[in-house]
C-alpha cells in the first residue's frame, strides 16, 4: 500500500509538471519551445509507462488472489437473522433455496406467480420447524407489481438483505416457430425481473451499505444451444446486467454490497420438463436440491461467479471462447440437442 502511495504521488508530480509546460510562453524562441516539447513528451511517456506497470502489477495480484480463491474459497458466512427474498420459490430450485436458507436461520420471503405452490413452500418450511417464512404472490415481470410487493414486504417483514433472483421460464423450439408472446415472456421473466427486483430493493441496501444480490443465470449463458435462442439471449443479458451492477457498486471503495452470478447446468425441474427438447446423456442432469445447495454455498462464500457443477463455467468458457466457430458447432453436435416430436 505504501509503495502504491509513492507511485501515485510520483504520477501526480509529473502531471503537475505537464500542466506547467502546457502554458509555455509563446514569445519564447522556437528552439526553446522544441526542447520543452521534447521534454514534455518524454515525461508523458514515462508517466504512461509507470501507470501501465502499476496496472500490470495490480492485475497480476488480482489474478493470483482470484485463482487462490477459486481453489480455496472463503469460509461460509452466517445467514442467521438475514431476510432472504427468493423469486420463483413455488417449485424446483427456488423452493429448495428457500428451504436451505430457512434451515440456516434466515427469515425467508417467497415470491411466485403461483399462489398455491408458493403457500405449499411456506407450509413445508413450517412443518420442518424452521424460522418463519412469508409468501407473496407476484408477477416479477411486472414492474408495478414488484414495487408494490417490495414496499409491502419492507413494511411487514423488514428490509431484504439477500435477494435471490431465480424465477425463469423456458420455451424450446426453432426460433421462427416461437410466438412473439413466448419470446417477450422469456425476456420479461428471465431478464427484466432482475432489473425490477434490484431497482426496488437496492435503495435500502445502499442506505445501509449492506446486502447480497444473487442472479441465477444458466449454463446457456456460456453456450447458446439451438432451439433456445431467446432463452440464451435472456441469460446472456443477465450476466451483462450483474457484471455492470457489480462494477457500478465497486465505484464506492467502501462498498459492502455483494453480487453473485450462478450458472446451473441442466436441472430436473418443471422448466426443463416443459422444454420441447432433449439432450445427450453426456450432459448431466442435476436435481434441484444439489443446485440449490450450490447457489447458497456460493452466496455464503461471497463468490462473484460460480457454476454448478464446480469448474464447469471456467472450463467451457475458456475452451469455447478460444475455439473457432467450427469447433463450437462440433461441440453442439456432441451435446446432441434434439427437438421432441410435436404433440
Amino acid at each position: 500500500m505504501r509503495n502504491h502511495n509513492y507511485l501515485t504521488t510520483f504520477l501526480n508530480h509529473f502531471r503537475g509538471v505537464l500542466k506547467i509546460y502546457t502554458f509555455i510562453d509563446k514569445t519564447r524562441s522556437p528552439t526553446l519551445r522544441a526542447t520543452l516539447v521534447n521534454k514534455t513528451y518524454s515525461l508523458n511517456l514515462i508517466s504512461n509507462m509507470i501507470a501501465t506497470l502499476l496496472f500490470i502489477l495490480k492485475a497480476l495480484l488480482a489474478m493470483t488472489k482470484a485463482l487462490y480463491r477459486y481453489i480455496i474459497p472463503k469460509s461460509k458466512k452466517s445467514v442467521n437473522g438475514e431476510t432472504v427474498l427468493v423469486t420463483g420459490a413455488g417449485d424446483g430450485i427456488g423452493k429448495e433455496v428457500a428451504l436451505i436458507y430457512a434451515s440456516a436461520g434466515a427469515t425467508v420471503v417467497c415470491i411466485d406467480i403461483n399462489a398455491e405452490a408458493n403457500e405449499e413452500t411456506i407450509r413445508t418450511i413450517a412443518n420442518l420447524g424452521y424460522a418463519k417464512a412469508y409468501a407473496y404472490t407476484c408477477d416479477v415481470s411486472d414492474y408495478q407489481q414488484v414495487v408494490f410487493i417490495i414496499n409491502k414486504i419492507e413494511q411487514e417483514v423488514g428490509n431484504v438483505t439477500i435477494l435471490v433472483n431465480n424465477a425463469g421460464i423456458l420455451f424450446g423450439n426453432p426460433f421462427c416457430e416461437l410466438s412473439a408472446t413466448e419470446i417477450e415472456k422469456m425476456i420479461q421473466v428471465n431478464l427484466m425481473s432482475h432489473f425490477w427486483t434490484v431497482k426496488a430493493i437496492l435503495p435500502s441496501m445502499l442506505k445501509n451499505n449492506y446486502g447480497h444480490i444473487v442472479s441465477v443465470a444458466s449454463i446457456f449463458t456460456i453456450i447458446s444451444m439451438p432451439y433456445f435462442v431467446p432463452y440464451s439471449a435472456s441469460k446472456f443479458a443477465v450476466q451483462g446486467f450483474i457484471d455492470g451492477l457489480q462494477n457500478e457498486l465497486a465505484l464506492n471503495k467502501n462498498n459492502k454490497i455483494r453480487t453473485t452470478l450462478i450458472h446451473p447446468c441442466i436441472t430436473n425441474t418443471a422448466l426443463r420438463r416443459g422444454a420441447n427438447a432433449t439432450f445427450s446423456s453426456l450432459i448431466p442432469v442435476f436435481n434441484p436440491k444439489d443446485v440449490a445447495a450450490g447457489i447458497v454455498n456460493a452466496q455464503r462464500r461471497d463468490m462473484v461467479e460460480a457454476a454448478i457443477p464446480w469448474g464447469l463455467h471456467l472450463t467451457l468458457r475458456s475452451f469455447l471462447r478460444l475455439c473457432p466457430a467450427e469447433v463450437v458447432q462440433l461441440a453442439y453436435e456432441y451435446f446432441q440437442v434434439k427437438l421432441n416430436p410435436h404433440k
